[in-house]
């Protein structure tokens, strides 16, 4: 029997989310680990790139742990967009509430 990674996220605005690396295919070249496009653009080489996995249970399992850690990767990148979105949208409402509180007092 093959056991499946798994991976949990808790936060106080989401109480549980379970993170499954699916049926695959699976591989070692994560779309998330790899070097920048713009350091390709500008000629960068990644030294670092992983070889690809073998057809055995721990190469499997190490190409299954390269899906799993790709979700989560693109998974807390969306979070910090939307908490950077949220941190602009309340500064900007913040600074309303103050402009506004300057005009009466101007008054």
């Amino acid at each position: 029997m093959a056991l499946i990674p798994t991976a949990t996220y808790q936060a106080p605005d989401i109480p549980h989310r379970e993170f499954h690396p699916g049926d695959g295919p699976h591989t070692t070249s994560g779309t998330t680990t790899q070097i920048s496009d713009h350091v390709i653009n500008a000629g960068g080489e990644d030294r670092d790139k992983p070889t690809p996995h073998k057809d055995t249970p721990m190469g499997n399992l190490r190409a299954q742990l390269t899906t799993l850690q790709d979700q989560l990767n693109v998974f807390l990148t969306e979070r910090m967009k939307l908490d950077k979105q949220g941190k602009s949208n309340e500064q900007e409402l913040e600074r309303k509430i103050l402009d506004e509180a300057e005009d009466e007092e101007e008054d």
